[in-house]
């Protein structure tokens, strides 16, 4: 499972968090055109529940989708390195996501299946991902992007592209060694969307969704929109990767000690420290240009992300039935990768577009960080007031 988690965000690691430089530097896309381009994860995973319900586990195992998945997302992702108009590049990303959304939710899903005790488990499991995330962006930027030109748009950038097809039919490869899930497809009962769904009818849940997709939407920001911001500071593509892996490598610090953070503090303190690295994070971006504090507000990422999202993650599926397990973690992920990405990525897009001068095209990013931060202070005092830890349901508790 580990080994999964691994090169399942490895294969993203390359070229994900460079995309927004690539769309801007490389193709001269406009910021309101690269936050439309970056918004279609967000579309394609509103199709990602409808897919794994339908067939995961019905006519396939999840572990085989899983692996189809992922080749067929190396076909489309080269598709996609093929092209340079707003248009062919937009559709071919929109395919590419069509069809690798789905992971997402089937490696939490998998994980958790074959976890006796999710609350222990599943942060050191994922912490691999973490770990393959940051190994794909070191090697790439420090041993390919470096050995070449470094400026923004004539380096080797675009070859991020096929090397991440290369991990993703590695990935493909690997899923036939997965364990089955006990029963295998045909003896399972076939996930209940709904059932997923019925889940975040409790006030808790349903608060905790509420504040998923609003600190979501502030994260699209960080994420989004930090290569460019590197790259108008002056940092050479080939230091970019790494940089942003320091963000990686704390989330891999706090991912492997979130046991003992949870131990020590109750959930929902867990949940409002990683809402305040936000607040910390984007206060330095926008107030502070010293390379000491911008390298300190990245590192601040591990927090930000494992306070937050994965205890979030293990909040969820401790609220549910076995049989509502898979239908609440798709119903989350949409949250998440659906409605929050979509809303961050436009409105992060748009504020970009407005903030940039004419004549340059360069961003203000002093003004332009300081909208998420305001927006983080409000998500910070909506979680205190509203949310309220709930016991797992003592059914829930005894069928583990």
């Amino acid at each position: 499972l580990s080994v999964m988690m691994l090169i399942q965000y490895m294969s993203m690691g390359v070229f994900f968090p460079m995309l927004a430089h690539y769309l801007k530097s490389y193709l001269s896309l406009s910021p309101l055109q690269a936050g439309i381009i970056m918004a279609m994860p967000a579309v394609a995973a509103f199709a990602a529940p409808l897919l794994v319900t339908r067939i995961a586990d019905r006519w396939i195992s999840a572990e085989g989708l899983l692996g189809i998945c992922h080749v067929l997302g190396a076909l489309a992702l080269l598709l996609f390195w093929l092209q340079d108009r707003f248009a062919l590049v937009l559709l071919s990303y929109l395919l590419f996501w069509l069809i690798f959304a789905p992971t997402l939710a089937m490696t939490n899903t998998i994980a958790f299946h074959h976890m006796a005790d999710a609350r222990r488990d599943f942060g050191p499991v994922r912490m691999w991902g973490t770990i393959g995330w940051v190994i794909a962006g070191f090697l790439f930027g420090l041993l390919w992007l470096r050995g070449g030109d470094m400026h923004a748009g004539t380096g080797r950038l675009p070859d991020a592209f096929p090397v991440s097809a290369g991990v993703c039919t590695l990935m493909g490869i690997y899923t036939m060694t997965l364990p089955r899930v006990q029963g295998g497809p045909s003896s399972q009962k076939p996930v209940s969307g709904w059932a997923g769904l019925r889940v975040f009818t409790r006030r808790s849940l349903a608060v905790l969704a509420a504040m998923t997709y609003l600190n979501t939407v502030l994260n699209m920001f960080y994420v989004n929109w930090m290569s460019p911001y590197l790259s108008q500071q002056g940092i050479p593509d080939g230091w970019i990767l790494p940089l942003l892996g320091v963000g990686q490598i704390s989330e891999f610090v706090a991912m492997g000690i979130l046991g003992r953070i949870l131990g020590r503090l109750e959930l929902k303190r867990t949940l409002m420290l990683g809402i305040l690295m936000q607040v910390v994070r984007f206060a330095i971006f926008a107030f502070c240009d010293f390379p000491g504090f911008l390298i300190a507000a990245i590192a601040l990422h591990g927090l930000t992300y494992t306070c937050f999202f994965i205890t979030a993650f293990i909040y969820v599926d401790n609220h549910c039935r076995r049989e509502e397990r898979a239908g609440a973690q798709l119903a989350y992920n949409t949250i998440i990768s659906g409605f929050g990405n979509l809303s961050g990525s436009l409105l992060a897009g748009a504020a970009a577009q407005a903030l940039a001068d004419p004549s340059t095209h360069l961003i203000d990013y002093h003004r332009f960080w300081f909208i998420p931060g305001i927006m983080a202070v409000a998500v910070l005092a909506l979680t205190g007031m509203l949310f309220r830890e709930e016991k797992a349901r003592g059914e829930e508790a005894a069928g583990r």
